[in-house]
């Protein structure tokens, strides 16, 4: 029976099974939802609205009307609505009904959400580590409850994990082939460049995974060619390249730099931040209606002293991301209801991530030996990157505002499935010779996240103000409270592990 369980999660089959379990939950979240959801869903939406009336990415100054979503014409993070504009074009074209938009528009965010998963499991079978493993994780990483929250609503992020995940991809190949060939491909490279430039545009996020990219390439190039022959190398590179293929080329490097240009250096001159403040681009009157530069202007005008110790900020850092991860919230519509983690995927998550954590690092010598040492190498700079960056820039709010904003569990998504990797390893090298303990631990995870997460989460802690106000859609979410709520634990207490 055992075996039959590792070949089973060895197989397509349950890859498919995985993709089609987040899409289902993404579903229900589309269809029962009420826009606008919490993750900004009006903001996107709004910006969406405004580039479908303006053809062109640029504005000369700040829109007309667009006061609510802060300075748009120097946010650097726009590729996303610009790109979706399109497709609500067309659509506005045979409706004009908000409802039916917002539910495609989904659809499309669930498509590109689900795209990130083959190129993750890449990613992580690239480590050498089992197919099994590896599905194990992806089925993790689809049960943690604000994954389907986030990929069933318009939202950035769903965009923004394909394209960590196939930047990282292209870097792997591009350092395989310099140690196979011991030559730089600069086609290669061009075309990471322009994804990397535009995924910058994206999400501002990009900017220290482009750095650390950046980093990893510079070694393996570094240790690979001498310096001194380093431009002559360039030089047959762009050679070697097809007539058609270098224009094209040449012509993709133009124009992605020139829309990072555009954003981040002008941003750079004008106001010596590359994501300038709404404060430093509009005025006061104008940010007002921007709810979140206005809700740090009052908290920073209100604020107290506040110990700006990093370890302590760090403590309420990761509670923060853990409790964002696990909860339940609704949109603006209920002031943002939260309602609390249950109580299996919570726990079972923070003891399987500090015990998984711990053994990787005492087992790490063995993983390091053991498995793919290149994309080990990757994804710790990628990830110390960007969690470093996330927590700084974070840690900067809190000391303007006094109050610890903006912590939000999705920002971890890009790369918690290496984080989720790291700890499967731990476990996996440690209890090696126990194949019973190491499967019964497995099938514990399993019963923690299927016993209340990913969807159910919402199910079960949803109110009627959380769903459309369309009678169909309550009476079958209440249906499935009725049955739920009594299997599972923790799902009388709404405001558990809140306070």
């Amino acid at each position: 029976m055992q075996q039959k369980i590792i070949n089973f999660l060895a197989s397509k089959r349950c890859f498919y099974a995985i993709v089609g379990l987040l899409i289902a939950q993404a579903t229900w979240i589309a269809l029962s939802g009420r826009y606008p959801m919490a993750f900004d869903e009006d903001f996107h939406f709004g910006i969406i609205r405004l580039y479908a009336h303006h053809l062109s990415p640029f504005w000369a100054s700040q829109p007309a009307n667009a006061d609510a979503f802060g300075a748009v014409s120097r946010d650097p993070s726009y590729l996303y609505q610009y790109l979706m504009s399109f497709p609500y074009r067309l659509i506005s074209l045979f409706t004009h009904n908000q409802t039916v938009q917002v539910i495609i528009l989904r659809f499309i965010n669930i498509g590109l959400f689900a795209s990130s998963l083959p190129l993750y499991q890449r990613l992580l079978l690239r480590a050498k580590a089992s197919p099994a493993l590896v599905h194990g994780i992806l089925f993790g990483f689809v049960l943690i409850p604000i994954v389907p929250l986030l990929a069933g609503q318009i939202n950035y992020d769903n965009l923004f994990l394909p394209l960590v995940a196939w930047t990282l991809l292209l870097a792997l190949r591009l350092s395989d082939e310099l140690r196979r060939t011991k030559q730089f491909n600069l086609q290669l490279f061009g075309g990471l460049l322009i994804l990397c430039l535009l995924a910058s545009l994206v999400k501002y996020a990009f900017l220290p995974i482009f750095a650390g990219l950046l980093v990893f390439l510079a070694v393996f190039l570094l240790r690979t060619i001498p310096f001194a022959l380093l431009w002559s190398d360039i030089q047959r590179g762009f050679g070697a390249i097809a007539g058609r293929t270098r224009w094209i080329l040449v012509l993709g490097l133009l124009i992605s730099a020139g829309l990072f240009g555009e954003r981040y250096g002008i941003n750079l001159v004008r106001y010596h931040e590359p994501v300038p403040d709404c404060g430093q681009v509009l005025s006061v009157d104008h940010c007002s209606s921007y709810g979140p530069w206005i809700r740090d202007y009052h908290y920073a005008a209100a604020k107290a002293d506040v110990s700006a110790n990093p370890i302590i900020y760090t403590g309420q850092w990761f509670h923060g991301m853990w409790l964002r991860l696990f909860f339940a919230v609704s949109g603006p519509v209920t002031n943002f209801a939260t309602r609390g983690p249950l109580l299996l995927p919570a726990v079972g998550s923070i003891v399987l991530a500090v015990i998984g954590l711990g053994l990787a690092i005492y087992r790490w010598p063995t993983i390091w030996k053991r498995y793919d040492k290149t994309l080990l190498l990757l994804i710790l700079v990628v990830s110390i990157s960007y969690v470093a960056a996330l927590w700084l820039d974070e840690y900067r709010e809190y000391l303007h505002t006094g109050v610890p904003v903006a912590i939000n569990g999705r920002y971890l998504l890009p790369v918690l499935p290496f984080f989720m990797l790291l700890c499967v390893l731990g476990f996996k090298e440690s209890l090696k010779s126990w194949r019973s303990i190491r499967f019964a631990v497995a099938v514990a995870a399993c019963c923690c996240f299927v016993a209340g997460g990913g969807v159910l989460t919402f199910i079960v802690r949803a109110e009627d103000g959380w769903y459309w106000q369309n009678q169909p859609v309550i009476d079958v979410n209440h249906a499935a409270q009725k049955v739920l709520k009594p299997a599972i634990p923790g799902s009388k207490n709404p405001v558990q592990f809140l306070f």
